[in-house]
């Protein structure tokens, strides 16, 4: 004989996406499948999931990411990933300007080195670096300007 269904209450049902449905299932004696299930037939985000508002939404591209992102509590990734699956352009302003200075350091250290020299992302540097035809630098190289001879 199988497990008797669990009975739902209003409570239970107000408190799907405002805690985790882990917690919620070990606190109600069943599993987080049973939880996850019946958030995701009531159509609720789980517990940490962003909802993107129209307000928040609006946002996008009108200023630069990591403005949007601290606005509204969330990282940076998650801004420009919505702002990319909508199409929408980054802010005017708001793109990183290649200048020489900043194309020399290209190569000279990991590429997570130079994003974190320059505020960018590792990526971005991994793709101007290829943009350019400049290779990686060498593995287990110092950082940029620093001498690796004894």
């Amino acid at each position: 004989m199988g497990k008797a269904a669990l009975q739902w209450t209003d409570e239970m049902l107000a408190r799907l996406g405002r805690e985790t449905d882990a917690a919620l299932a070990e606190l109600w004696g069943t599993t987080a499948k049973t939880v996850n299930l019946k958030r995701n037939a009531l159509g609720i985000a789980a517990f940490g999931h962003f909802q993107w508002t129209p307000e928040a939404l609006a946002l996008l591209g009108k200023a630069a990411d990591a403005e949007v992102a601290a606005q509204l509590g969330i990282s940076k990734a998650s801004v420009v990933a919505k702002r990319g699956e909508l199409k929408i352009g980054s802010a005017a302003g708001s793109a990183f300007v290649w200048t020489d200075e900043a194309v020399a350091l290209l190569g000279t250290a990991s590429d997570a080195k130079v994003a974190l020299q320059l505020g960018l992302s590792r990526l971005t540097v991994y793709n101007a670096r290829l943009a350019r035809g400049i290779a990686a630098a060498p593995r287990g190289r110092a950082v940029a300007g620093s001498s690796s001879q004894e």
